[in-house]
């Protein structure tokens, strides 16, 4: 039965002959990636793990080089994310040599495939199909596409919010039963593979986890899918207005966006709360005032209320977890306790890391909590700066391209709303490793991001913004 992690390459060729490459993204792709889990893979001999994402995206990244390439672009970013992936290899594959500055030693372990370096080799391979390629399908595929005679971008979101609805509706038994029905159910297919994501309870229910493994990875997903689907309310109004029942004043869209809130409230991960939360004042900042204004407001408000969490979190961290009130002040206690427990394991391997099989676990803190410590330790300051370079210059882009003036309100609306997810994913990723499906729907925006090329009232027909950085403005 694990060869059914086989069936989104068959489905993905077949739409590749028989339609288009952004079919096969929006039907193959996406609920590959937002409906299966990725923690159940398929190991053949000496070839990397692969899960059902890894399998669909495989077949359309061929046609991606073959198709689409020559309306590419290059700009900075591209390397930026390139080298984000290469360095977690690099980190994993020659850990103990880039430690200790041995070069030979290095070039030997190439030579003779040593453990680490086989598993730097995967490392590397899951960093081309969650990080690399979702990036390049975002920068080509979803903007200036059409779909069955409809933009992609609408496209893309209208399935994204239908299948996290539908997911919401599968997961609240898992919210009133405390366990997981997505587990369950692949556990039978992969019946030999080990899951290690505990059903979690809080608050007498269960906490839904859906198919992406964790309950808070699973807010994160619910978050961006919530901040797109309160886009597509605002710029499509003929979305979803059928009503279900005749003289019952429930349409589609109300429906599918009541589904978002209710798993996003079932995950039950005060993480993606206050990222969406964030998300939702910044972006009504955004469209109340000119992006200076905003930023200032949103600054100060972020000042007053940071400063106000810092004391108090301090207090409500002050102790130890055995001597916690409830299991979520064991929570926090823990996330403060692994700042001091794992700041001397990233001072003794400071610029590329421990790699990934050989972390140490000081105080039997094996969970690291918090997507910058993860990074600080796994792949030194090089990942971690690689990572900030990115959301920076993606903001830097979205802002840039917030205070031009003129700009087509569906276009500016969606530039508010990448700004709102951003945000959102780091305030989040800061109680949290980046994991399974988060790092492509991330890598995914990020491309998206990138590849805008919004419209401006007023200009000529066909005339659009340029794509920022490129390398021959650099180099010319």
């Amino acid at each position: 039965m694990k060869y059914i992690i086989l069936i989104p390459a068959l489905a993905c060729w077949i739409v590749l002959v028989r339609g288009s490459i952004r079919q096969a993204f929006l039907y193959v792709y996406l609920p590959s990636i937002l409906l299966l889990p990725h923690y159940f893979v398929l190991r053949p001999p000496h070839i990397p793990p692969l899960s059902f994402g890894d399998m669909a995206i495989l077949p359309l990244g061929v046609a991606l080089f073959a198709t689409e390439m020559r309306r590419w672009r290059p700009d900075w970013m591209d390397l930026w994310v390139f080298l984000f992936a290469a360095s977690a290899g690099l980190s994993e594959a020659f850990t103990n040599e880039l430690a200790s500055g041995d070069i030979p030693g290095m070039i030997k372990g190439l030579a003779s495939m040593s453990y680490n370096v086989n598993n730097g080799v995967y490392q590397f391979f899951a960093g081309v199909t969650m990080i690399i390629l979702p990036y390049m399908l975002g920068k080509l595929l979803i903007e200036g596409g059409l779909v069955n005679g409809q933009p992609v971008r609408k496209a893309m979101i209208r399935r994204m919010v239908v299948m996290l609805a539908l997911v919401a509706a599968i997961s609240t038994f898992d919210f009133l039963s405390g366990t997981s029905s997505w587990q369950r159910t692949f556990k039978r297919l992969f019946p030999a593979q080990f899951v290690e994501w505990p059903e979690q309870v809080r608050w007498g229910f269960g906490r839904i986890a859906g198919p992406y493994g964790h309950a808070i990875l699973a807010g994160m997903v619910f978050l961006t899918a919530l901040i797109y689907c309160l886009w597509l309310y605002w710029v499509d109004h003929k979305w979803g207005r059928r009503r279900l029942l005749g003289g019952v004043p429930l349409t589609e869209r109300g429906l599918v966006l009541m589904a978002l809130v209710g798993g996003l409230i079932m995950t039950q991960s005060r993480g993606p709360w206050v990222g969406v939360a964030l998300s939702v004042v910044f972006a009504a900042l955004m469209r109340m005032y000119n992006i200076r204004k905003a930023a200032v407001v949103f600054l100060v408000l972020m000042f007053f209320a940071g400063s106000a969490m810092w004391v108090i979190g301090g207090r409500y961290t002050a102790g130890q977890q055995q001597t916690a009130g409830s299991q979520e002040q064991a929570s926090a206690i823990y996330r403060r306790q692994l700042l001091e427990s794992y700041t001397p394991v990233v001072q003794e391997r400071p610029v590329f890391g421990w790699g990934f099989t050989d972390v140490p676990t000081p105080n039997g803190q094996k969970s690291i909590d918090n997507q910058f410590l993860w990074l600080a330790v796994t792949q030194g300051f090089v990942g971690i700066g690689l990572f900030l370079l990115i959301a920076a210059a993606s903001g830097a882009r979205l802002l840039k391209l917030a205070a031009r003036p003129g700009m087509d309100p569906e276009d500016r609306a969606l530039v508010l709303a990448h700004m709102a997810v951003l945000l959102g994913l780091m305030v989040t990723l800061t109680t949290v490793y980046m994991g399974l499906q988060v790092v492509e729907v991330f890598f995914l925006v990020v491309g998206w991001v990138q590849g805008m090329n919004p419209a401006f009232l007023g200009a000529p027909q066909g005339e659009r913004s340029s794509a920022q950085f490129q390398f021959r403005r650099v180099l010319t």
